[in-house]
């Protein structure tokens, strides 16, 4: 096959669930919970800097952790996200809210 490039796509694109989370620990569980029943995505929570317990409840509901030393705002969480994906070859990120605003039924369109 002189001359002919041969492109290697998967089937099936690797998807990343960014959650961008400062304070959340009363709803970040069930969202990252619902993701991993609904979703074949991998579910990324970056915690902002948050005082309370958001950190341990994404991690208890099945998510990676990123814990930022302090609190960056959207911004930097989003940055680090991204980041994470890029780092890890995932093909797409989708961001939600980490307060249950955004339907997880819509992430698949």
């Amino acid at each position: 096959m002189q001359g002919q490039a041969v492109e290697n796509k998967r089937e099936t694109p690797r998807v990343l669930v960014a959650i961008p989370a400062y304070g959340e620990e009363k709803s970040i569980g069930a969202i990252v919970t619902s993701l991993r029943q609904k979703l074949p995505y991998d579910v990324v929570v970056v915690n902002d800097g948050s005082p309370d317990g958001t950190s341990s409840a994404a991690r208890n509901a099945g998510a990676v952790t990123l814990d930022l030393p302090c609190n960056l705002g959207i911004g930097g969480a989003l940055q680090t996200a991204y980041q994470f994906a890029r780092d890890r070859g995932y093909d797409a990120l989708v961001r939600i809210d980490a307060d249950g605003q955004h339907e997880i039924d819509d992430i698949p369109r």
